[in-house]
């Protein structure tokens, strides 16, 4: 009589797969993706792109009021990141530090666009499956610092990547 062993399935997301694409809702709304560089840091990237209808008012040339401005972003994290509980899923938090640069404004006006910059510090939780083994959920909260001008703020959302 033979035998079957059967083996318990593992995610592969950061041990078999180090190359994670996905999106992000919240703020910002945009494109992520994360490279795994060991087993327990990974580079954390993402563009993010928002529309806003009322942040700023301002006369086009020809005289006639806009209100609105759109907003791009593009952020790189150094992520350290433990695992909490392991079973038919991995649940893991991180917490890391980055910065985000930040274009404002109305494209079609150029009296109207901003730059500015972050220095971010995310702490979030990761969920990864056995099944299917290439992707992860996660929810992140980044306190940011803002230095154009000087502000501070909360940014963070929620998440899935597909690993490669």
């Amino acid at each position: 009589m033979t035998g079957a062993i059967n083996t318990a399935g593992a995610t592969e997301v950061g041990y078999g797969r180090k190359f994670g694409l996905g999106i992000e809702l919240g703020d910002p709304t945009g494109i992520v993706g994360k490279l795994w560089l060991s087993n327990v840091n990974a580079l954390d990237f993402g563009f993010g792109f928002q529309h806003y209808g009322w942040g700023r008012c301002y006369y086009d040339q020809a005289n006639i009021r806009r209100c609105g401005y759109q907003d791009y972003s593009f952020n790189v994290d150094y992520l350290w990141q433990s695992n909490i509980v392991r079973g038919p899923a991995q649940l893991d938090w991180h917490i890391g530090i980055g910065g985000r640069v930040y274009f404002l404004g109305e494209p079609a006006d150029t009296r109207n666009r901003d730059f500015n910059m972050a220095a971010r510090a995310p702490i979030g939780l990761d969920l990864m499956f056995n099944t299917p083994a290439f992707l992860e959920v996660f929810f992140e909260v980044a306190p940011a610092l803002y230095l154009l001008p000087l502000d501070f703020g909360i940014e963070g959302g929620l998440g899935v990547r597909f690993y490669f």
